[in-house]
């Protein structure tokens, strides 16, 4: 029996890439490289030391010059087994309701990056994970201006975990530059397939869903499932 939700989420976010021949949302961007240093509680996770990462810095819908977007913020860090794991997140709202809206952000300075869906690391709480931005990050939302800026600056995040009840948790901090070299780019960031075995988003019928979506997107760039 085909699973229709599955077919039209996978057929509608293939169409989409082949049309735009490139991601749906977030098509441009600016590439980035650097490391990420865990919290000690978190290092059985991400590896002690410091970890490589790639990301790249993005607006959802490509909108011109200064205007306000829904910013987005991906990256790839070797986890604890030299493994790729891959976080995409978008602006969000900073309340408890607010963290399952994506935004539009003014500026990079004011972005908090968050992910509709919650992480369970192991048997935890569902944890949402945000990354909020060091406040000398351009005030618009100008991709031309991020470039400028990381000509002669780098970028911090404070990775967090905040569950719907207790306390945020920093996980880690991450420092990144402009990339440099082919080796420190990509434009596809998978979180479906790339992520620890103890690792998942919850729940799992939402997960699915994400995960036809991400199925489609690389079925129309052409790559292999």
């Amino acid at each position: 029996m085909v699973d229709v939700p599955a077919t039209v989420v996978r057929s509608a976010f293939a169409a989409g890439a082949r049309l735009r021949h490139a991601r749906v949302f977030h098509p441009n961007g600016v590439y980035l490289s650097g490391r990420l240093h865990a919290e000690y509680e978190f290092e059985h996770l991400f590896g002690s030391g410091e970890r490589a990462v790639i990301a790249r810095l993005s607006k959802g819908t490509g909108l011109p010059g200064p205007v306000p977007d829904v910013l987005g913020f991906a990256f790839r860090v070797l986890d604890r087994d030299d493994n790729p794991w891959d976080f995409a997140l978008a602006t969000t709202g900073r309340s408890t309701l607010g963290r399952f809206v994506f935004t539009v952000a003014t500026g990079w300075s004011r972005a908090r990056y968050g992910g509709l869906m919650p992480y369970r690391f192991g048997d935890s709480m569902p944890t949402w994970v945000f990354a909020e931005p060091d406040a000398a990050q351009p005030k618009t939302a100008s991709i031309d201006a991020l470039e400028d800026y990381l000509l002669a600056h780098e970028v911090h995040f404070d990775l967090v975990g905040s569950p719907i009840t207790g306390p945020t948790r920093k996980l880690a901090g991450i420092t990144l530059r402009s990339a440099q070299g082919a080796e420190h780019r990509t434009d596809y960031f998978d979180p479906m397939l790339n992520h620890p075995a103890e690792v998942e988003m919850v729940p799992k019928a939402v997960r699915q869903l994400r995960e036809f979506a991400y199925a489609g997107s690389r079925q129309g760039r052409g790559e292999a499932d």
